[in-house]
């Protein structure tokens, strides 16, 4: 009855009628409110109270909702969004490795990554490891060319040096050496050590699980290090208009250090949470993981964590190691890595399903995807996870023959354009024209009425910026001057949608956020311009001017309004 009651009163505040109602603690009116509600409609004015929508709507309507200690703000025709998400993230895991790793997003060049080497090894005694951030690609780099372990030599020859990128490392001399890799050491399962073809020597760089050696001798961040990192990137989301967050892998640590963070006011976007499990176990020792976690669905802090899936299994790798239906271009009998044999994850699969756990396994490649829906079938045979909402992550070639199969389970897919905008090139010369247009094939996919969410990939990328993932989506546009599927653009309310409502549904949360409506949290977001005025190819240039979550301020400063959580962040452009 008090829920009803509720609905009621912001119904009737929504449509200005004169029913009691609680007065609004501020209104932000004279904008253009793009609310993405069932009819998209755009609105003037909106009000929120106690952190949620409380009216929206025309001025005149929402403005009879003022009380005498109501804050008003003329937004002079600023246009308004709702809070966007990032449904793929690693928020801690880039935390963990950004406030002692050398910040290599912004390099254009392989000389620009040398001085930044140099300029670290000139800091730090002899021996000690130089680890870079990821957030970098190859066709950034004027040289045309990712480095070797000789370009990484000439910046520090006296300091092991491994610097990351998207499913690979690439590691100088000194690094090779300490981690026991030189031109005897074969590939392991799931990996692949590049070498020279006339020496047989590494040439430094190691894919997918061939890093790990290496990766297991990197500096360990301190707790001090790690809480630095996440509040960084906590100010660069807020500053990019992120409000929500899927966390891909964690573990009950990290989500402790969240609740810290949250405890002091700092957590300022909401985080749905993916735990972590060690898949190379046996069946028995996963299910004892699984019980330690607790039962699935933990939640706390008003909407601000959640908690009922496990974390992104990796089926496949990436451009390069994607598992393929067919042969890649020039490579007779290769298909990409396949990581997890078929047997163990369908086990996995209907084990998580037992104990109530939601699943998002990685799976780029056509044939990785068929994996995953072979085993979420074989699941949904022991218990059903029709409604659930599972989800598969990346799945860049679904296949017209997978849809079906999606949407029989209620699937969601967790996409990122970003990899298209940034890594499009290597997924060209690796796949080829035509299968590399199929690559996130977004209106084949929404004309068959599947429903994704889109996201970034942190850390594989550090452009956590919905707003390119809309220009991206809406135009097939790219950083790197190339198209894949031109003509797979969406319109702009397809493309909101997928960083706003879709992504609300990938939590089950469409009631509460994802649309500025009455009655949802009130997560919103102010832009520089008019997305849905402004040339397509213009979108990519707006910028947030203040994001707000739950009605508090987390960037930038509205008349009247408290000051934001975080005043500055780095860039990532």
């Amino acid at each position: 009855m008090i829920r009803a009651a509720r609905r009621a009163l912001l119904l009737a505040a929504s449509l200005g009628t004169s029913a009691a109602h609680a007065a609004p603690d501020f209104i932000l009116h004279n904008a253009k409110i793009v609310t993405v509600d069932a009819n998209f409609s755009i609105a003037e004015a909106v009000a929120v109270e106690q952190g949620r929508i409380l009216a929206v709507g025309r001025n005149d309507n929402v403005l009879k909702t003022a009380g005498p200690e109501t804050i008003k703000v003329d937004m002079a025709g600023q246009t308004i969004l709702p809070g966007m998400a990032d449904t793929h993230q690693s928020l801690v895991g880039k935390g963990r490795n950004f406030a002692i790793a050398i910040d290599l997003s912004p390099v254009t060049s392989i000389a620009d990554i040398q001085k930044l080497v140099r300029a670290r090894a000139a800091t730090i005694p002899k021996g000690e490891w130089i680890v870079g951030t990821r957030g970098w690609w190859e066709y950034q780099l004027s040289d045309g060319r990712l480095p070797t372990r000789a370009d990484l030599d000439k910046a520090a020859p006296d300091h092991p040096v491994s610097i990351p990128g998207p499913h690979y490392s690439i590691a100088n001399s000194l690094a090779l050496k300490l981690a026991g890799i030189d031109k005897n050491t074969p590939n392991p399962p799931g990996g692949e050590i590049w070498k020279d073809p006339k020496t047989g020597e590494p040439n430094g760089l190691l894919m997918d699980r061939a890093y790990r050696p290496m990766s297991a001798l990197h500096p360990r961040a301190t707790p001090a290090d790690v809480r630095k990192g996440v509040e960084m990137l906590l100010a660069r989301a807020a500053s990019n208009g992120v409000t929500s967050i899927g966390e891909t892998s964690g573990s009950l640590e990290e989500e402790a250090l969240l609740r810290q963070i949250h405890d002091d006011g700092k957590l300022t976007l909401r985080v749905d949470y993916g735990f972590n499990v060690d898949l190379s176990k046996p069946m028995d020792d996963i299910e004892r993981q699984l019980i330690a976690l607790g039962p699935p669905g933990r939640a706390w802090g008003n909407g601000m964590f959640r908690a009922d899936t496990l974390s992104e299994t990796g089926l496949d790798g990436a451009e390069l190691t994607a598992h393929l239906r067919q042969d890649y271009p020039g490579k007779p009998g290769y298909r990409g890595l396949e990581l997890v044999p078929a047997e163990q994850f369908r086990a996995f699969a209907r084990l998580a399903n037992l104990h109530g756990w939601r699943l998002r396994p990685h799976a780029v490649g056509d044939a990785a995807i068929d994996k995953a829906l072979d085993a979420f079938e074989l699941a949904n045979r022991d218990k059903s996870i029709i409604g659930r909402r599972w989800m598969i992550d990346h799945a860049f070639l679904l296949q017209p023959d997978h849809y079906p199969r999606v949407k029989a389970l209620g699937m969601i897919i967790n996409s990122q354009y970003m990899h298209n905008a940034q890594l499009g090139k290597l997924i060209l010369e690796a796949w080829e024209r035509p299968l590399a247009d199929r690559s996130e094939a977004y209106r084949d996919w929404v004309e068959n009425d599947i429903l994704f969410a889109n996201g970034s990939d942190g850390p594989v990328s550090y452009h956590s910026e919905p707003i390119l993932m809309i220009w991206g989506s809406v135009t097939r546009e790219t950083l790197w001057g190339g198209s894949l599927g031109p003509d797979q653009g969406l319109s702009r309310e397809a493309a909101i949608r997928s960083v706003t409502i879709n992504s609300a549904h990938t939590t089950f949360e469409e009631q509460v956020k994802g649309s500025i409506e009455p009655g949802k949290y009130a997560d919103m977001v102010v832009l520089s311009d008019d997305i849905l005025a402004v040339p397509a190819s213009r979108i990519k240039d707006i910028k947030v001017k203040a994001t707000l979550l739950g009605g508090k301020p987390v960037w930038g400063q509205l008349p009247g309004l408290p000051a934001p959580v975080w005043a500055t962040a780095l860039s990532a452009r």
